[in-house]
């Protein structure tokens, strides 16, 4: 069968006005969060994203040609949705002597400042009077200060005040109250934290969207997106709630069986299982049958327990696994997307040469390389992938960042992700 990458060339090449439109379409139904990024995974017969993060870091891994995208369109974007703004307060995440975050942060204000705006962080953790000063590693000073209110105005202890407020850290442990009822734009809204957010509440929406698309333009979304379920009251150290965990197994897997059987695909399915809720690559697993589920031992049930700032995990996605086929240097890669107001501005390889084909590839062992075309002034390790194609990764990506400004965490969770054993 042909790729799905040689399938989205050609409806690009001949429908890429209707795709356009279809996007302009669902953009005035509701448009996206400020910024996203969006892991994918390709198989060669299929496309999807596997996680979509709306509180992205790694902006210091884009190329030089996409930062500057990605500064116009920031500049873009506050003109017509901010246009008074000038200064903006961005608030990072609290672990700030991780050294590849603050290259994050000291590339993020430099994209921020070049869109002309001015900017200063916020810290959450820092005390009044006194500032968290780091250096990242590309020599940027980089000076958090203390948050504080006057009124529903947010200001830094230094007298800083801000238009808008641009949140880079992704509440796993909750909404603090100092960024309750702000008179300023909150962006993203600090209720798309992890704490409230669930994955699969994300790819149901995503899902529908797939689904429109491919009605649209005569493909099959399954092509385009993983299967899933979902489970919930999971106690891994407990050994609680695993009979749904094996049934969202069993259930997923017979899915990819009927398909893979269509597709004539020779593959072995497999899943991963993984935290609805939250990032950094932890609380996750892979199996190819329900048996292994209650064969866990302590040591992978505890793994599975706890995801970042020690926050128990209760509720599960069971997610069909992609093998990749993308490789840099011999090491196993998947392409991430990183946008702006929806907008693909650019991207880059995760690698991982500890893991294989089908493994969680964010995880001990990762790195990053360049995209594409998104190579130029950065070094000869930088490989383009044989495989890739920024303008189709960016289409699925785009879904995803449509798809995380339709969650609705507001009603009941629909049926067709509500927990199994209910």
């Amino acid at each position: 069968m042909a790729t799905i990458l040689d399938t989205l060339k050609i409806l690009e090449d001949t429908r890429g006005a209707d795709i356009e439109q279809w996007f302009a379409t669902q953009r005035g139904t509701m448009r996206p969060f400020f910024y996203t990024s969006v892991d994918l995974r390709y198989s060669g017969y299929k496309l999807a994203p596997v996680d979509t993060n709306l509180f992205p870091a790694g902006f210091n891994n884009l190329s030089p040609a996409a930062r500057e995208r990605a500064a116009a369109t920031m500049r873009d974007y506050f003109v017509e949705q901010h246009p008074s703004a000038k200064r903006v307060i961005v608030i990072p995440e609290n672990h700030t002597r991780n050294m590849g975050y603050l290259e994050n942060l000291a590339t993020l204000l430099s994209i921020i400042e070049a869109a002309g705006l001015e900017v200063q962080l916020g810290s959450l953790i820092a005390e009044a009077g006194k500032p968290i000063e780091l250096s990242s590693p590309s020599g940027r000073v980089l000076v958090e200060y203390a948050l504080k209110r006057e009124g529903d105005v947010l200001q830094l202890d230094n007298g800083f005040s801000a238009d808008v407020v641009l949140l880079n850290n992704d509440m796993t442990a909750g909404s603090p109250d100092i960024l309750s009822g702000l008179s300023q734009p909150v962006i993203p809204p600090v209720g798309m934290g992890w704490y409230r957010r669930r994955k699969s509440i994300h790819f149901a929406a995503y899902h529908a969207l797939a689904e429109d698309f491919c009605k649209a333009f005569g493909l099959d979304p399954w092509l385009l997106s993983a299967e899933f379920y979902q489970c919930g009251f999971v106690d891994f150290k407990e050994r609680t709630g695993l009979d749904c965990v094996a049934k969202g197994v069993d259930k997923v897997l017979a899915k990819v069986r009927e398909k893979y059987a269509h597709y004539g695909i020779t593959e072995k399915p497999y899943v991963f299982i993984k935290a609805d809720s939250g990032t950094y690559g932890m609380g996750i697993m892979t199996v190819e049958s329900s048996e292994e589920i209650f064969e866990m031992n302590k040591k992978e049930r505890n793994k599975m327990q706890v995801v970042k700032e020690g926050m128990h995990v209760s509720e599960v996605i069971i997610q069909e696994g992609i093998p990749t086929v993308d490789l840099v240097q011999d090491k196993s890669a998947e392409p991430m997307v990183y946008m702006v107001d929806g907008i693909p501005v650019g991207g880059m390889y995760r690698v991982n040469g500890e893991r294989n084909a089908y493994g969680n590839l964010n995880a001990s062992g990762m790195e990053f390389t360049g995209m594409c075309g998104e190579v130029e002034g950065l070094p000869d390790s930088w490989k383009k992938v044989d495989s890739c194609h920024f303008r189709s990764f960016g289409i699925i990506a785009a879904m995803a960042a449509l798809a995380a400004a339709r969650e609705n965490y507001d009603v009941v969770k629909p049926a067709s992700i509500a927990a199994c054993c209910g």
